[in-house]
């Protein structure tokens, strides 16, 4: 229930990104609901991550590590991988040496191109292409306008995501770790 409710939050964060993130949103936000379904249909079986995906491996809707498309796993999956493309972006944002367009670009083939079938290795990227520069999302996620980001702003927003992204690191390996002991790692493009 916490990590769909931050995974919920973090839907709303995204969606005042702007129109770049617009589609990772769009996407991460669908699978959230696929999670939510599955968590209050049983709400008892589903008490962590864990016991939700083995709940739905003995009902045996997978057929091996291939995903029923409209299961908690699979939702739970590409949140994973999402999360994963946020989390190098906003590293980069951290120090600011790279354009974030390019970081994106770059978390993008790392963690979802491997993933896409070619339509979206062709949408997904041109959406990246409206990157705004670094003080742009630093503004939207400070919830201050550009021309108010001074050192100090910077400098507490830099903290607030050191903060998330040492949060999401190893949460995100063990989800990852769980996702295989259980055989749910599909692989599959879409």
């Amino acid at each position: 229930a916490h990590l769909l409710k931050a995974c919920r939050a973090h839907v709303d964060l995204m969606k005042t990104g702007g129109p770049s993130l617009r589609l990772v949103a769009k996407d991460l936000e669908s699978n959230v609901q696929k999670a939510e379904r599955a968590f209050k249909k049983s709400p008892k079986e589903s008490k962590n991550l864990i016991s939700l995906l083995e709940s739905e491996k003995r009902l045996g809707i997978h057929n091996g590590d291939e995903l029923e498309e409209k299961s908690a796993a699979m939702g739970l999956l590409w949140i994973r991988r999402s999360l994963a493309f946020q989390l190098d972006l906003y590293s980069s944002l951290i120090h600011g040496q790279v354009h974030p367009r390019d970081a994106a670009y770059r978390a993008y083939d790392k963690h979802l191109s491997p993933f896409h079938g070619w339509a979206l290795r062709k949408i997904f990227p041109a959406s990246l292409s409206q990157m705004p520069h670094r003080e742009v999302f630093l503004a939207k996620f400070g919830g201050i306008e550009v021309m108010e980001l001074n050192e100090e702003y910077v400098s507490l927003i830099a903290k607030k995501l050191t903060s998330l992204v040492r949060t999401w690191d190893p949460l995100l390996s063990s989800w990852k770790e769980m996702f295989e002991q259980l055989g749910l790692e599909d692989m599959r493009r879409v």
